[in-house]
């Protein structure tokens, strides 16, 4: 009699066991219970992100005072033909000074391959980025090319009298640094200077 009791006991309790959900699953009973979830509305795609070369973009002045922009530019000419003879010495000044006036405006425009930088509103360069075009300006014809290089915007020219380099480079606070740097074998050495703008 105990055996048959002790049976009954262990059936009802294995069949207690068999309805439980297995471990990480649910029963059928709660999955029904439960609300549907709503879907989720999808994610916009994030915002394309703006080539190197096209953050340049705008209209930057320079950012201190014409004087103080000519000084800069004079003292570095300064630097740069004092180890020539005095005679020769206030002759490159002047040419050099002549070709190197501050340029208190620059509009550079990037996009589709092609860049264009304008100074002061009266000096336009345009060319196709990675490629030289000649431009002529006063009667004196010039080799212009325009590249991305580093995060930086590259601009060189090349004449018969020597090379420039002008570098554009975006600060953290916001501003762009242009840094020059004029190479010709008249002189005993580069002359370089930097001049920040802001947009």
């Amino acid at each position: 009699m105990k055996k048959r009791a002790l049976l009954v006991a262990t059936s009802f309790a294995l069949l207690g066991l068999a309805s439980l959900p297995a471990y990480g699953q649910e029963s059928e009973e709660a999955r029904a219970a439960q609300p549907a979830q709503p879907a989720q509305p999808a994610q916009p795609a994030p915002p394309a992100e703006v080539p190197v070369a096209e953050r340049f973009n705008g209209t930057w002045r320079y950012s201190g005072t014409n004087a103080h922009g000519q000084q800069l530019i004079r003292h570095a000419i300064d630097q740069t033909v004092a180890p020539m003879n005095f005679i020769v010495r206030g002759i490159a000044a002047g040419r050099l000074e002549g070709k190197n006036q501050l340029v208190r405006r620059i509009e550079i425009a990037v996009g589709s391959g092609n860049a264009r930088i304008v100074f002061d509103g009266n000096r336009t360069y345009r060319t196709a980025l990675g490629e030289w075009r000649s431009h002529t300006f006063s009667g004196e014809s010039i080799n212009v090319q325009i590249r991305e290089r580093g995060g930086s915007l590259v601009q060189l020219f090349r004449s018969d009298s020597g090379t420039r380099r002008s570098v554009y480079r975006l600060l953290p606070n916001g501003n762009m640094r242009l840094e020059v740097t004029v190479q010709s074998s008249s002189l005993p050495g580069d002359l370089s200077y930097q001049l920040v703008y802001r947009r």
